[in-house]
């Protein structure tokens, strides 16, 4: 390996932080090229192709930079790698929380343990309604889904079909949480059925990773076709939830 290649001696975060700073430069560069080209040159036209292609060119390079990309008209680009790396994050918050569980199982006396789930699904609802949409609710509502997913596990025999078709959003959401945590084979199709009408982008997430622990479950080579069909013809928002989705229904069909 040569010096000054990812692993040899600065490792690769030295590496990719040396390549930050070059494509920095090399985009800096050509926006003053083009700036002095329109000073020198301002009768210069250039058509909407050119300036497709120039976008096309560069925007491969931008994601050394940049997480995502806002276009006029609202129209927001997410590179993959931010998108992996936000689930990746999420799924080591709720893995800690099955890890940390440590509660000693199903209490005898269940009332409390509902009353905690119910605490929690009320506190999700409160704090979606209440906090402007953004990194910081997100971020308040994965802690309470990290809650739920201990508390959860605490119910011995949990309702949920009932919770899967309740109108209450918290207690959908307690139902993602404890199929995330103790996936439940006979649970496919009502979870399917739930999360392909989720209304609620944040539980609609949780509710594709539960489906994921589920298949597992079940064994892909199991799952009804009917369930295979209903996941393709969801069609989520956000570009987590397409990449989760995307990714649970190659597994089913057997693709890395």
């Amino acid at each position: 390996m040569r010096q000054g290649e990812p692993g040899a001696g600065e490792g690769y975060s030295g590496w990719a932080g040396r390549r930050r700073v070059i494509v920095a430069s090399v985009v800096s560069c050509v926006a003053i090229a083009v700036a002095v080209t329109h000073v020198l040159a301002p009768d210069l036209r250039i058509d909407n192709v050119t300036v497709a292609l120039l976008v096309v060119a560069v925007v491969p390079w931008l994601r050394d930079l940049l997480n995502s990309i806002e276009l006029p008209g609202g129209v927001r680009l997410e590179f993959k790698e931010a998108v992996e790396r936000r689930i990746a994050d999420a799924e080591r918050i709720a893995d800690a929380a099955l890890v940390g569980s440590g509660d000693g199982g199903p209490e005898a006396d269940g009332a409390a343990a509902l009353t905690d789930v119910r605490r929690l699904a009320a506190e999700y609802l409160e704090v979606r309604t209440s906090m402007f949409s953004g990194s910081a609710r997100t971020q308040r509502m994965s802690g309470i889904f990290a809650r739920l997913v201990r508390a959860t596990q605490r119910v011995a025999d949990p309702d949920l079909g009932g919770w899967l078709t309740s109108p209450d959003g918290g207690l959908r959401l307690a139902a993602y949480a404890r199929l995330y945590a103790v996936p439940d084979a006979n649970a496919l199709a009502a979870l399917t059925g739930a999360v392909v009408k989720e209304p609620l982008a944040f539980s609609q997430y949780w509710g594709i990773h539960a489906l994921d622990k589920v298949v597992d479950a079940v064994g892909v080579e199991d799952v009804p076709p009917g369930v295979v069909r209903r996941l393709e013809d969801c069609r989520p928002r956000g570009s987590d939830r397409v990449a989760l989705l995307r990714r649970l229904i190659a597994k089913l069909h057997g693709l890395p």
